[in-house]
């Protein structure tokens, strides 16, 4: 795959540490772009480009102004042009519910499909406790969905509890976020044993229906218990049961062999439609060695 076909994109606050720390795992595979009002969230990101939406130039964020922040990411998309000309996918993560991620996600997810980039986005929904900010989110929700090829719905309640259980920081995905992007990215951009493209994870996304990504990483003594734990992601509530599509990437060390590896797609397939259309790939790094880890594109999925 060519240099910057893959860019991993962070807007607003939530969105840039996201974007931010899934980059870190696969830095050398994927372009970062943090698009804010708010230059704090640039901080520390030397291999970022940056396209600051600086509301009233103070530099200090676009507060509950979504329609604002929407029309600053317009005004500078000539900055990006040239980043969304090399990519082929594109995978935005927002917080909605605020103004930045809230008003310009949408704006540069069409922009990305108006370069004919597949668009994957992850969409971070508020508390229950933020009533205004919910608000906020589910009126963007629709229109960011519609503008993606995938979009997966966080619930930040499901991703604190799921996080309190692991002892780790619900803030930065706690694990789930960064596992997912690394896992997707590594898929597409490296040869496996066998190998996955972007052509396939296109024709997956084909079926009608809903889509959604899921992840799990586990001991490579029990992929059984990585199904499970993929299925369980706070990162996705859709009932996948019934569904028509799925492309598979299965991770490990060395010492993955082929029974780990069917045993763990079999065991996850057994939930699918009968004639789910499946596309499996596989890779071996010596970072995961007694590991295994799911990454899997499900579609075809009932409203």
């Amino acid at each position: 795959m060519q240099e910057g076909a893959i860019l991993i994109s962070g807007v607003g606050g939530l969105g840039c540490i996201w974007a931010q720390s899934a980059h870190k795992r696969c830095s050398d595979l994927a372009d970062l772009l943090l698009v804010d009002a708010d230059e704090n969230s640039f901080l520390g990101s030397s291999q970022a480009h940056c396209l600051h939406l600086d509301a009233i130039g103070d530099g200090n964020g676009s507060a509950a102004l979504p329609g604002l922040a929407a029309h600053r990411l317009n005004e500078g998309l000539s900055e990006i042009e040239s980043l969304m000309d090399r990519a082929e996918l594109v995978i935005i993560m927002a917080g909605l519910g605020g103004g930045t991620g809230t008003g310009a996600a949408s704006e540069l997810a069409r922009f990305a499909k108006s370069k004919d980039c597949l668009v994957i986005s992850i969409a971070g929904l508020p508390f229950a406790e933020q009533p205004l900010r919910l608000a906020l989110a589910e009126a963007a929700m629709p229109t960011f969905d519609a503008k993606s090829d995938v979009c997966i719905q966080v619930s930040m309640e499901r991703l604190a509890w799921s996080s309190r259980k692991r002892e780790e920081d619900w803030i930065t995905g706690a694990g789930w976020i960064e596992d997912l992007i690394e896992g997707l990215v590594t898929t597409l951009a490296q040869v496996g044993k066998i190998n996955l493209d972007l052509m396939d994870l296109r024709t997956i996304i084909n079926h009608d229906g809903d889509a959604t990504l899921i992840v799990g990483t586990g001991e490579i003594n029990n992929p059984n218990e990585v199904v499970e734990i993929a299925q369980n992601s706070p990162l996705s509530n859709k009932d996948i049961s019934g569904a028509k599509g799925c492309l598979i990437q299965v991770e490990g060390g060395p010492d993955m062999t082929l029974f780990h590896l069917n045993q763990l797609a079999e065991s996850f397939i057994e939930n699918l439609d009968d004639d789910c259309q499946i596309i499996l790939g596989a890779r071996a790094s010596d970072e995961m060695v007694g590991k295994l880890r799911l990454v899997a594109l499900v579609s075809g999925i009932k409203p």
